[in-house]
């Protein structure tokens, strides 16, 4: 299911937070940005707004565990995961990026 995974994964790149989204096997992480247009998947937040706290807090109260490390957020599901477990997992990390993205309007953080 890794190919698979990276093929659903890859469709969060679309989002507007979403600087880069990168697979390795059954890892998976995410690049929030501020601007998709800057440098190396995009600009960045400035690192004491904690956009990735903020997306972390989504996720956890939307009963996802996603790890935060910086800006870049850490998926590792269980090697037994199905595709439609995948395609649950992926719609899921949407709703979180969009409720993060809210967030970040709101907070005149703005892309």
């Amino acid at each position: 299911v890794g190919p698979y995974l990276a093929q659903a994964y890859a469709q969060l790149a679309e989002h507007p937070l979403v600087g880069e989204a990168q697979t390795r096997g059954l890892m998976g992480a995410l690049l929030l940005v501020k601007d998709k247009a800057g440098p190396r998947g995009g600009t960045p937040f400035p690192g004491e707004l904690e956009v990735g706290m903020v997306c972390r807090g989504h996720c956890f109260r939307e009963g996802l565990i996603m790890r935060a490390v910086g800006d870049r957020m850490i998926i590792a599901p269980p090697l037994i995961i199905t595709r439609p477990q995948i395609d649950e997992m992926v719609a899921l990390i949407r709703r979180c990026l969009d409720l993060t993205l809210a967030d970040v309007r709101r907070n005149g953080w703005d892309l």
